[in-house]
């Protein structure tokens, strides 16, 4: 086999990840014969791991899962929103590497394949990547108001910042103070911290968003089924990225059900070994 036919999902760890599912669905019904897996790789192996594969002919790129995705920005050019949120999920190889932040337009791809309308306002909980992804695809939603809900709100600098050069108005709050009515709670923390304060959460937002997706349902997943509340969950952006990042790896084309159906397939197969 020639040509760039290898693929991988990075992170420590990345056994969990329903990536190597989603691309190996895509390599079938695209015809490709490519290999995809996922690697565990720990900080301290990184630098080797991804040098020797930008070396390596037969790499087209690498899915990146926590906590690689702010290293990879020293490994190629970063695109607009890798550089606005200081993280990428993608890294194409080639003479020219270069690193992407899919999940921002995944987040885009998931809420509008719902049907949703333009959300004016969101409460945010956390502050790390995945969060500062949020307050991007939000402003390209056409959002207006964003808060910040932190358990530690002294480290929200950096995405208040960032919601504020978005032209959007930003605050922030201690988790557990409310959001007041917003268009949508997102979550980006662990599941277990957001359980005391879910039902108030639910109760503020038209429509509820939790990074986890498994287990599912997470405390707010509950609260928001218990209050009438449209949900979404990690593989509505898990799907959402895997769109771009599909094509950006193999120049194919794959569709959100498609890579949502594929998770999900996976999930089952797994919940019932």
């Amino acid at each position: 086999m020639t040509g760039r036919f290898r693929a991988a999902v990075i992170g420590d760890p990345a056994s969990h990840s329903l990536s190597p599912a989603i691309h190996r669905a895509g390599y079938e019904a695209n015809g490709l014969d490519w290999k995809y897996e996922a690697v565990t790789v720990s900080p301290g192996e990184l630098d080797d791991f991804v040098s020797a594969r930008l070396d390596d002919p037969a790499w087209a790129g690498l899915s990146v899962t926590a906590p690689h995705k702010e290293a990879m920005l020293a490994y190629g050019e970063a695109d607009e929103p890798t550089r606005l949120v200081g993280g990428g999920n993608t890294i194409v190889f080639g003479d020219e590497p270069r690193v992407y932040n899919t999940d921002v337009p995944g987040f885009v791809r998931a809420w509008r394949a719902h049907g949703l309308e333009r959300p004016r306002s969101a409460a945010i909980l956390g502050n790390g990547a995945t969060a500062r992804s949020l307050v991007l695809a939000l402003a390209g939603l056409e959002a207006r108001e964003v808060v910040v809900l932190a358990r530690r709100p002294e480290r929200a600098a950096s995405i208040l910042d960032l919601a504020r050069a978005l032209d959007l108005h930003a605050e922030v709050r201690t988790l557990g103070e409310s959001a007041g009515p917003v268009d949508l709670v997102a979550s980006t923390i662990p599941a277990a911290a957001t359980e005391e304060h879910a039902a108030g959460l639910a109760a503020e937002a038209a429509v509820v968003f939790d990074a986890v997706y498994d287990p599912w349902p997470t405390p707010l997943g509950v609260a928001a089924l218990e209050a009438g509340r449209m949900s979404l969950n990690g593989l509505d952006l898990l799907a959402g990225q895997a769109v771009d990042q599909f094509f950006l790896l193999t120049g194919h084309r794959v569709t959100f059900d498609a890579c949502r159906s594929a998770a999900e397939r996976e999930l089952k197969r797994r919940s019932s070994l």
